[in-house]
């Protein structure tokens, strides 16, 4: 596979689909504007109320303080809707990726370049598997500094110590590599839903968002029916749950591989794998001059 092939198709996905990037933009601004009118609503509170002695954030012992631990909370709460808004992102994008271009026949077009089906599928999944969490990655680390920083100066009036309290616990070194490293798990968790996206995408005449959804609902409400049972809802469901478990592991051990032990996990590569081999299939071999 052509390296410079592969990085211009790459290129070309993020230009495409401007969503990977604004989304998670649009999501750290509405977040930080909802910080800056709570910060500013609370010491108003605080203020008028004068409840300083009360709620006063200066601690002679900062190191036996519990509150030690707000850095902690502010990163978590900054980084858990942006990767909720990308796989969001990764949805559409992995459903619409193959259909698109097939609906407004950019597909004859790029058909015609020396450029096979798997290099153009791959870009996509890579795309969606590593360069989206990446994105995402960087913005919750934007995020997560600029409200540290904007939670300094209501530390510093309320006589607190804001290196004591924030700064010297927010170690942001472990939360970069934790940004990263919970924002590509969670794409790998979710591949072999991804994968059915791109194979729908690749098979679908029209309505692929209907084909996506109700194809498994209907395996759902079949097996309901016929066998009584609801184990493949308990299947989808439970791994989706899991998602909870990336961020909880890295609480607890420090990093987020702890999923890697799961069976689950690989079991779910190569279902992904696959749905994208079905993808590509269909892709080279299907007509698409329809």
């Amino acid at each position: 596979m052509n390296i410079t092939t592969f990085k211009t198709l790459v290129l070309r996905e993020t230009w495409e689909n401007k969503s990977l990037t604004l989304a998670p933009l649009v999501i750290s601004a509405v977040m930080i504007f909802s910080l800056i009118v709570g910060l500013i609503s609370g010491q108003m509170f605080i203020s008028g109320e004068g409840l300083d002695d009360v709620i006063k954030m200066e601690m002679p012992d900062v190191e036996g303080f519990e509150g030690k631990k707000i850095a902690l909370v502010i990163q978590a709460m900054m980084g858990g809707p942006l990767l909720i808004g990308m796989l969001f992102v990764l949805f559409f994008y992995s459903l619409g990726s193959l259909y698109n271009d097939r609906q407004d026949r950019s597909i004859l077009f790029w058909k015609s370049m020396p450029v096979s089906d798997l290099q153009t599928v791959m870009s996509k999944v890579f795309t969606a598997m590593v360069v989206a969490p990446l994105i995402t990655a960087l913005v919750a680390l934007a995020t997560q500094l600029l409200s540290l920083i904007l939670f300094t100066p209501v530390i510093w009036m309320n006589g607190g110590s804001a290196w004591s309290i924030l700064w010297a616990e927010s170690s942001l070194l472990t939360v970069m590599f934790n940004d990263i490293a919970i924002a590509l798990m969670v794409g790998l968790w979710m591949a072999p839903v991804l994968g059915w996206l791109w194979f729908v995408s690749a098979i679908a005449k029209r309505s692929a968002f209907l084909i996506a959804v109700f194809a498994p609902l209907g395996i759902m409400l079949v097996e309901g029916m016929i066998l009584r049972s609801a184990h493949f809802a308990k299947l989808i469901g439970q791994h989706f749950s899991q998602i909870e478990y990336i961020v909880q592991g890295t609480i607890e051990s420090g990093h987020p591989f702890t999923l890697m032990q799961s069976s689950g996990f690989w079991i779910g590569l190569v279902v992904a794998a696959m749905f994208i081999g079905l993808a590509v299939y269909i892709r080279r071999f299907r007509d698409d001059s329809y």
